[in-house]
């Protein structure tokens, strides 16, 4: 029996082998040769759940939802102290400062902590201090401001970073790495329009809009088309409307207390690729707020705040569709109610699609906390409820298998996907220190 050479393994088999390995080998197996390299891109990659982190940690902790294990990497002393988003494509958004002034940003790669710049976030030219007017004292003034960051490739040679910015949700930022300031996108949007999820698509940049007050058939979503220059580079970005109906409010009182029940009163959507498809995720919460007020204690400054009503959040529905393109200025957006084999993870600023994975449930969506302070004018107010768990499409239950963790410096777990095509713009090889 004659066996093919050992670099011309057929997928199948060295897709197997390469789900059994951990990071260090899959690393080391990437770097074979040019074909073994070529069938890693086409195998699922490994998925990890970063978790929440304070700013004098020297390392993130991620946990490696295939193997089971929590995974600490040492963080140089140049980024500790900074303030991690969750990104895409193996990269985490950075920033450095404590001022607007001298915030710096930065793509970062944990595995092998390799920083690149992006333009300093004071070249952002807006106000933004209707943002910091209720910023609390341990929260980086970056979390004020950014919503999204999305990069268009891993490869930051070839790579477009978009932003979404905390700005009424009206406004996104562009830049490429290594340029001196960002390029701002605005005026785009009507009034009573916010920008939603962005995605990079087929070459092109996808931005959900919506308005509260509007409703649109999903058969002929209006679609618009703009052309943005980055420098010399153009970037088609396309508008997507989408619909989110008014929520439904009523009280309930017994005795002496006042409830106040709204339903499906939050909504977001995400968008991701799957399977060279471009889907929307729409996740829906329910909100109770009493009407009794209740003291709320500070530990370390141990003084009485003003009485707040106490708010609680849950996760309702979530749902699935599918965006396509009809003609010139719409696009069809159908529901999908089986997502096959597939599995979405649903986080801040990023959603994430996994098929075939025997570790996880198919057909469900894996979804962690997003919110935990309510802007209510005055003051921001923590939510009751952190939630995280998993909705399973075929029936719409939930269960909350995640533990809910509150942290005091608006870290939120990420979903992250380590990259392990680790070549740097010259095609040299990346040290990797693990």
């Amino acid at each position: 029996m004659v066996h093919a050479p050992w670099d011309q393994l057929h997928i199948s088999i060295s897709g197997l082998i390469f789900e059994r390995l951990d990071l260090e080998d899959r690393i080391r197996f990437n770097l074979v040769c040019k074909q073994w390299s070529k069938n890693t891109k086409q195998t699922p990659q490994p998925l990890w759940l970063m978790l929440p982190y304070e700013p004098n940690n020297k390392y993130l902790n991620f946990f490696d939802m295939c193997d089971g294990k929590v995974r600490k990497l040492n963080l140089p002393e140049s980024v500790q102290g900074g303030w991690f988003c969750g990104c895409s494509k193996g990269w985490l958004f950075l920033a450095l400062g404590t001022t607007l002034d001298n915030l710096q940003s930065f793509l970062f790669d944990p595995i092998t902590r390799v920083q690149i710049p992006l333009p300093p976030l004071s070249t952002i030219s807006i106000n933004f201090e209707e943002c910091f007017s209720n910023c609390r004292s341990e929260w980086n003034l970056a979390a004020c401001i950014i919503k999204e960051v999305e990069p268009s490739s891993s490869d930051v040679s070839q790579c477009i970073v978009a932003a979404t910015l905390s700005d009424k949700d009206k406004t996104l930022a562009l830049c490429r790495p290594g340029d001196e300031r960002w390029t701002i996108v605005k005026g785009l949007l009507v009034e009573g329009y916010f920008y939603g999820s962005i995605i990079f698509f087929d070459g092109e940049l996808y931005a959900s809009i919506a308005n509260l007050k509007e409703e649109y058939d999903n058969n002929q979503a209006p679609l618009q088309i703009h052309s943005i220059m980055i420098g010399s580079q153009r970037v088609n970005l396309k508008l997507i409307y989408s619909t989110f109906p008014p929520p439904f409010l009523f009280y309930a009182q017994e005795a002496d207390e006042t409830l106040l029940y709204h339903k499906d009163c939050i909504r977001f959507s995400w968008m991701v690729e799957s399977n060279g498809q471009l889907l929307m995720v729409t996740q829906t919460w329910d909100a109770i707020t009493t009407g009794i007020a209740i003291q709320e204690e500070e530990e370390e400054e141990e003084e009485e705040e003003d009485q707040s009503p106490l708010e609680y959040i849950q996760a309702a529905t979530f749902q699935v569709f599918k965006i396509q393109k009809t003609t010139q200025d719409t696009v069809c957006i159908t529901s999908l109610a089986d997502l096959g084999n597939q599995s979405l993870f649903l986080g801040v600023g990023s959603c994430v699609a996994r098929e075939n994975l025997n570790q996880f449930h198919k057909n469900c969506i894996y979804f962690l906390q997003v919110f935990d302070y309510r802007d209510r004018g005055d003051k921001i107010c923590p939510y009751v409820c952190r939630e995280a768990g998993v909705y399973h499409l075929d029936d719409g239950s939930i269960k909350r298998c995640f533990p809910s963790i509150q942290t005091k410096s608006c870290h939120f777990m990420h979903w992250f996907s380590p990259n392990i095509n680790l070549f740097s713009f010259n095609g040299d090889i990346v040290s990797i220190l693990l």
